[in-house]
């Protein structure tokens, strides 16, 4: 739930559909996602645009890109900021707008869903909202990315020692780069796009994602393992270029942060009904599955996080502190 919005009550939103005379001109925004239809970005965009349709009476509506139709998670960022592009879902590649959001992708930051929770609809919530508003981005929802696990052809990953030697790709991300090469992998990034095709031919070893990407983009054909670190959460931003937001009125502005909480609370449903079905489907398929050992990786963590706090600055710090205080007891 994004906290600019967070009282204000569902009746406002529903009595914006009475008002559909008095409402602005009918806009439709074009949204650009990375996944295919069968991603949990996707299909809690198209929740997002369902609840809209409701509360707007079909003023507001969005079109859906999947597979990134309409250009990388980079060159969204540049259009929605330019007003070249309406809305988008974003997840590593935030940092090139916001360094400070790193904070979010340290591993292990997030204990669990409910720390999740806690930490974004709090304070750390409404910071992170502030610094992308700052940059013409506004957030209409923190979607579930889900937790990451490694796949790879060489060895189950069981500690970080395991990882030596394994070319893993990355996302374009110097941390996520840093936090790998750390472990003892050798990483480095490449679109998304080009990851089945490396991985096939082995030019890539392995990759990290949620289970729900193996299971939508097949990756269970070319990976033999799946080692099930939870290293860390990702966060799925769910943005509309702050222009094209300031061009809609009161009423459907408030519709469009209803509609973002109810895309954001199917997103976790989905990820959570995710975890232990595509789990068991992926071992169906053939794939060899370990728990890997937590505290091995936890420990494995703790210079990465101090080395990038202290890159960053103050204000990267305060942010890990926030989502530090809202973990659960």
């Amino acid at each position: 739930m994004i906290n600019t919005w967070k009282t204000t009550c569902f009746a406002v939103a529903i009595s914006a559909l009475g008002a559909g005379a008095a409402m602005a001109q009918d806009a439709v925004f074009r949204a650009n996602m990375p996944g295919n239809e069968d991603s949990i970005a996707y299909k809690s965009v198209e929740r997002f645009d369902q609840t809209l349709n409701e509360l707007t009476g079909g003023a507001v509506d969005i079109k859906l890109f999947a597979n990134s139709a309409l250009g990388d998670q980079e060159s969204s960022l540049e259009a929605m900021q330019t007003g070249l592009l309406d809305m988008a879902t974003i997840e590593t590649p935030i940092t090139s707008v916001v360094p400070e959001l790193g904070a979010t992708a340290l591993p292990y930051i997030f204990s669990g869903r409910e720390h999740v929770a806690r930490a974004l609809d709090g304070e750390a919530g409404y910071k992170i909202e502030a610094m992308l508003v700052a940059k013409g981005l506004r957030p209409v929802a923190f979607l579930e990315g889900g937790f990451r696990q490694i796949t790879n052809n060489v060895r189950p990953i069981n500690t970080p020692s395991d990882l030596e030697g394994v070319k893993m790709r990355t996302p374009g991300s110097a941390l996520r780069i840093k936090i790998f090469n750390a472990y003892g992998a050798n990483a480095s990034p490449l679109p998304f796009s080009e990851l089945y095709s490396a991985l096939q031919t082995g030019v890539f070893d392995g990759q990290e994602n949620p289970v729900i990407w193996a299971k939508s983009q097949r990756f269970y054909e070319v990976q033999k393992y799946l080692s099930l670190t939870n290293h860390l959460y990702t966060v799925t931003y769910l943005l509309i270029s702050e222009d094209k937001f300031q061009s809609l009125s009161e009423e459907q502005q408030q519709a469009v942060m209803q509609a973002g909480d109810a895309a954001e609370a199917y997103s976790v449903e989905l990820g959570t009904q995710a975890d232990q079905e595509i789990v068991d489907f992926l071992k169906e398929q053939g794939m060899q599955v370990n728990e890997a050992d937590v505290a091995a990786f936890t420990a494995a963590s703790q210079p990465i996080w101090d080395e990038w706090a202290g890159e960053q600055g103050a204000v990267a710090q305060e942010l890990i502190e926030l989502i530090k205080a809202a973990r659960p007891e």
